[in-house]
């Protein structure tokens, strides 16, 4: 047989899996990151147009979330996640698998948490619970562009 062992044999010679090259993985995760925020942002848009006020209650008075605070409290913790990543999968290859277990869930975990108990109204609830699930899918984008994936040759 040639070519890679696939544990069939076809008489065919699979493709090699090519490597992210770190330019594209770069843009992937530069492309999630800008995702993320613009739909975050079109999240906070519809919610300010449909009567969400994004205000909560702290130390007696009234505290707006802008869309500048939006931006933060979307791109710090992906790219926190993304930076820890990284540095861990680089000796731990493993840890890739459970960051893209544990990012998800703490996404999730963070609206009981955070934005269930801030006493927001019911659609800047709603619309903040949204934006933190945004934050799944370009996650899993971007830790899909740290995976370091080596070309396999025909042995």
């Amino acid at each position: 047989m040639t070519g890679l062992d696939t544990g069939r044999v076809t008489g065919r010679v699979a493709a090699p899996v090519r490597a992210w090259a770190p330019g594209r993985r770069l843009a992937v995760i530069a492309a999630a990151l800008a995702g993320l925020l613009t739909v975050n942002l079109v999240i906070y848009a519809i919610g300010r147009a449909l009567g969400g006020t994004f205000r909560y209650t702290q130390n007696g008075g009234s505290v707006p979330v802008e869309p500048v605070a939006i931006t933060f409290l979307s791109l710090g913790p992906l790219v926190s996640a993304l930076v820890v990543t990284a540095a861990l999968a680089r000796t731990w290859p493993v840890f890739l698998r459970i960051a893209r277990i544990a990012g998800p869930v703490f996404a999730v975990v963070t609206i009981g948490v955070m934005t269930l108990p801030a006493d927001f109204d019911m659609t800047s609830t709603v619309c903040l619970a949204a934006m933190h699930l945004v934050t799944i899918p370009a996650m899993l984008v971007a830790f899909d562009a740290l995976a370091r994936r080596r070309p396999r040759t025909a042995g």
